[in-house]
This record gives structure tokens, C-alpha cells and sequence, in this order.
């Protein structure tokens, strides 16, 4: 064998064991054709079975745009695990919510139980730990997700959301999930102390609960403590005039944990990410902390229920 032969064979074996990618995939769903990202950390550590995390873009944007965002695919390739970017309807999602939109004609749990299930069947997901979370309508459908496949997902991470309005007598979990809620005292958007969703000039978003009632919830549903312990998260940049704080609910059912991530003066925004609109319409972004990272640090020391 010669020297370029060599090469090529051990360039193709790098390629093939040593990098993740990036694909994009379809599925079908009630005769309808639904595409997403798929994001594989590198080939060799999918041997064994790997955490899959479902990643929900806010209304207006697509998989592509929440990709790039959060960054979850440099953690993914860190820490081993599945990412999927999932694509709404006509840039939006049925996440429970009386609202008006295309969006909620689609079967959207069906659509995440789907892909979850070509995810198992394909790359051998680890079906203990499937975690979900989101921003703004993506984080109402984590809400959502929580609620009804929660035999399925080991715990969420809504940013930006709350529990809609319509659903608040029928919430529940048949078994625990644990539930790290990351919101902005002034969201514009989604108010922190609960009401109608959205700008008054934009189309019905529906209403919501306030962030105390939505945590509330979750931690009685996990019979999580009642008391949270409170603890500061370092204010490392004092110019993006917010600071924030973890509250803590722990003890819960089968090992769950209720986290309530408060951006004092936080805006409708992803801390750690971009200002994508002007601060007059969605008000401060928190540069103090990754969402990201956080979200990932809480996700990857969940216990297996």
C-alpha cells in the first residue's frame, strides 16, 4: 500500500469517527411532510447510548436560526449528547394555547413523539434521558411537552414561557418531571406576573399564568419543597442592566428538582444570546450567564427516574 493510499484511509476514518454533523431530516406526520435539524456529536461516541435534546425555535423563527442562538451544538459535541432542531408550521407551534395561527391545525406532541422515535430507532437515543427546551412559543411547547409526554421526557427548560391559561385545570404530570423555568421580570412579551401573551398589536397569543403561579404548580406536581433556596447568580456585567437569581425547589418525587432562573429586569430575550430586536420592543438581554450552559448543567445531572 502506498503512502497516498494510506492517507486517504486514515482521513477517511477521522472523518468518520472523529467529527459530529449536521444534517437536515424529514418525517411525516398525518400526511404531512415535517423537516428538522439533526445535530450528532462525533461518530465515536455513538456507541453507546447518548441523551437527546429536543430545541424549540420562539414563533417567526426555524431550527436553523435557534441552532445558531443557543449554541447547543458545541455543548453537544463537549458532553456527547443528541440535538434536534425542530421546524414549526408556518414559523410557529401548537403548544396548547387558545390562539389564532396556522400553527395550531398540527398535531405538534405527535410531531416531537416522532422524531423521538426515528431517533431511538436510528441512533440508539437514550430513552431514560430526553429533555426538551425552548423559547417564547418554543418554550410554551416544552411546557406542553412536559405535560403530555412526560413518561417520555425526563425533565424541560422553558425560557420565556409560562403555563397557558386554558390548560391550568387539566396540567398534570402522570409521572415527575423536573422543570427549570428561565424568565424576565420585564418581559414585554410574556409578562412575568401572568396576563395576555404578545404586543397588543399582534394577533391573539392567548393568556398566561404568572411565573409564581407556573412554578407553583410544577413543584407541587413534584412534590417538590415549598420554600426554594435562593442563591445569586454573579452579576458579571453590570451594562445590561439586569441581574439574576436561582430559585431552588429540591426533594421532589422520584429525584426531580423545580428551578426558577429570575432575570431581575430581563427582558423577552435568551440570556447569553443576541439582541435580536431593539431593547424598546423586547426589552434588556442578560449577559451575566448561558442559558445554555445552565440549562445543560441542570439537564445532564437529572437522575434517571
Amino acid at each position: 500500500m502506498n503512502k497516498y493510499a494510506l492517507i486517504f484511509i486514515l482521513y477517511f476514518i477521522l472523518l468518520c469517527t472523529g467529527h459530529s454533523q449536521t444534517e437536515f431530516r424529514n418525517i411525516k406526520v398525518d400526511g404531512t411532510e415535517r423537516k428538522y435539524l439533526l445535530h450528532l456529536p462525533p461518530k465515536d461516541t455513538l456507541s453507546r447510548k447518548n441523551p437527546l435534546l429536543i430545541v424549540l425555535h420562539g414563533h417567526g423563527g426555524n431550527g436553523k436560526q435557534v441552532m445558531k442562538e443557543t449554541g447547543f451544538n458545541d455543548i453537544s459535541d463537549r458532553e456527547k449528547f443528541i440535538v434536534i432542531y425542530p421546524y414549526g408550521i408556518n414559523k410557529g407551534w401548537n403548544d396548547g394555547r387558545e390562539t389564532s395561527g396556522e400553527a395550531v391545525k398540527y398535531d405538534d406532541v405527535k410531531f416531537i413523539a416522532s422524531i423521538i422515535d426515528t431517533t431511538v430507532s436510528e441512533f440508539q437515543a437514550d430513552t431514560s434521558r430526553i429533555f426538551a427546551t425552548g423559547m417564547s412559543n418554543g418554550g410554551f411547547l416544552s411546557i406542553y411537552l412536559a405535560y403530555k409526554l412526560n413518561e417520555r421526557i425526563l425533565a424541560a427548560a422553558p425560557v420565556c414561557a409560562n403555563i397557558p391559561e386554558n390548560i391550568k385545570d387539566e396540567y398534570n404530570f402522570n409521572r415527575p418531571v423536573s422543570i427549570m423555568l428561565v424568565n424576565g421580570t420585564a418581559d414585554p412579551l410574556v409578562r412575568y406576573y401572568g396576563g395576555k401573551v404578545g404586543f397588543g398589536i399582534l394577533k391573539n397569543r392567548g393568556f398566561a399564568l404568572s411565573t409564581e403561579e407556573t412554578i407553583k404548580i410544577f413543584a407541587k406536581l413534584n412534590k417538590c419543597n415549598p420554600v426554594p433556596v435562593i442563591e445569586d447568580i454573579p452579576d458579571i456585567n453590570e451594562d445590561d442592566e439586569c441581574f439574576a437569581e436561582k430559585h431552588n425547589y429540591g426533594n421532589g418525587l422520584n429525584n426531580t428538582k423545580v428551578v426558577l432562573v429570575k432575570v431581575i429586569n430581563g427582558g423577552h430575550s435568551y440570556p447569553g444570546g443576541t439582541q435580536y430586536l431593539p431593547k424598546a420592543l423586547v426589552g434588556n438581554l442578560c449577559k451575566d450567564f448561558s442559558a445554555s450552559e445552565l440549562i445543560w448543567e441542570f439537564f445532564k445531572t437529572r437522575k434517571v427516574r
